[in-house]
């Protein structure tokens, strides 16, 4: 039988994805990328906020027409939405048949064994049984699940539970494992990536565990992802600019600058904090990457509170930038709150701190015309007309890249999934365009 997934949501819930993945190749299926041929479908759903939701049920409804066009007999749906609202989509969708929520994860192999009538196999999700979905050489290592910050905007902590760290030894056998299959790019991911450790070791760990990291024969590149400002410690700052194998990329989501708006949502840090962790980062690593993402419209974000936001973008000069409009969750504390801006600000705001990070993204690309970089060449283009490529400063799945023209001469020197050295020579707003060196 063929089994189809279809991931939506964040990187944390693809590593899920390429577990459910690993229990049903143990379990004899084959894994199909056409939904046409596919007997199951499984949809891995994101619950974080309302365009998330409403992305996780037109998935959930698209995919149910493979029942009467395809050869799909079973839909199942899992993750945060699952967990979320289990009882409302088996209700309201007669299409789905099975519901897992990441509640159950723990237990999932049985539910899965009993519902396709197989002989149960020992296969819960396991980090040592994964069908790695993203493009070669890159994997994604989650090294904690959960959170303990209760930012008054999240529902995380209702869906995914109290902040837990894997153990270092756990995670290094991943690490080798893969490294071994040929994996040479490791993104270090969770929903608190600086307090790893904290919970098992009582202290944060994140320093020791990327060096241990490093030392593993084969591992070339290491990315740490969802920093926390007031987390992010001299020594893992230290760590990341004196090891040669990490890359120098600060992804570091403040979501506000307004002390009182920081203060509303529960987060720990200050506009002091932001600024001073900022310009030490850049002091240390002049070729450092900052990556950071805002909230407008949150609940009593006046104009001076989102003018405040605004200069402090136009001040920082964050390499990237991502933003959305304050998202309305039951089972937040922010819910409930007073003074809640309305949509057309909200989108009037958000619509305006893209046109400040445009014009500070295509500033920032134009420094580095004439630089060389070390690059991933990660795939071909649509139209064939250009190698897509990363550096240390482009993340995968969310930030632009660097395209390279394919010539005839260049074809038996550069190769998808591996590395070249190029210098690039002109940009967009978010891309850049590179020769071979």
């Amino acid at each position: 039988m063929n089994i189809g997934l279809v991931t939506l949501g964040c990187n944390k819930n693809q590593v899920d994805s390429e577990m459910i993945l690993g229990i049903f190749k143990k379990l004899g299926f084959n894994i199909v990328n056409d939904p046409k041929i596919a007997d199951i479908i499984v949809v891995n759903t994101c619950g974080f906020i309302e365009d998330a939701k409403k992305e996780a049920i037109d998935t959930i409804l698209e995919m149910a027409d493979y029942k009467t066009i395809g050869n799909c007999k079973a839909l199942i749906v899992t993750g945060c939405l699952a967990k979320r609202y289990k009882k409302d989509i088996l209700e309201t969708m007669p299409e789905v048949d099975l519901c897992i929520g990441v509640d159950e994860y723990s237990n999932i192999g049985k539910i899965l064994s009993d519902f396709l009538d197989t002989k149960f196999l020992s296969c819960n999700l396991d980090f040592l049984n994964r069908v790695i979905s993203s493009k070669f050489p890159l994997a994604y290592i989650r090294i904690s699940d959960g959170c303990d910050n209760k930012c008054s905007y999240c529902a995380i902590p209702s869906i995914r539970g109290k902040f837990k760290s894997r153990k270092i030894e756990d995670i290094l056998e991943e690490v080798e494992g893969l490294a071994k299959s040929g994996i040479q790019e490791f993104c270090i991911i969770s929903q608190d990536t600086s307090k790893y450790g904290i919970d098992i070791y009582g202290k944060y760990m994140l320093p020791e565990l990327i060096r241990k990291i490093s030392q593993i024969d084969g591992v070339k590149w290491i990315r740490i992802l969802y920093m926390y400002i007031f987390e992010t410690s001299d020594e893992l700052i230290n760590e990341i600019a004196n090891n040669p194998k990490v890359c120098k990329y600060f992804d570091l989501p403040i979501q506000h600058i307004s002390d009182k708006i920081l203060k509303s949502m529960n987060r720990y840090d200050t506009k002091k904090k932001i600024y001073d962790t900022i310009n030490k980062i850049r002091n240390l690593i002049p070729n450092a990457i900052i990556r950071t993402t805002v909230m407008v419209g949150f609940p009593g974000e006046t104009k001076e509170d989102y003018e405040e936001l605004r200069q402090a973008i136009l001040d920082l000069k964050f390499d990237r930038l991502g933003a959305f409009s304050y998202s309305r969750e039951e089972d937040t504390a922010s819910y409930n709150y007073d003074l809640q801006v309305d949509e057309e600000t909200k989108q009037q705001r958000l619509k305006d701190i893209f046109e400040v990070q445009k014009y500070i993204s295509l500033q920032k690309n134009r420094e580095r015309i004439g630089k060389e970089y070390e690059v991933i060449v990660e795939d071909i283009s649509e139209d064939e007309k250009y190698y897509v490529c990363r550096s240390y400063a482009e993340a995968p799945d969310v930030d632009g890249r660097i395209y390279m023209p394919i010539i005839k001469e260049n074809a038996n020197k550069v190769i998808v999934g591996e590395y070249a050295k190029v210098e690039i020579v002109d940009c967009n707003h978010y891309d850049l365009f590179a020769k071979l060196k």
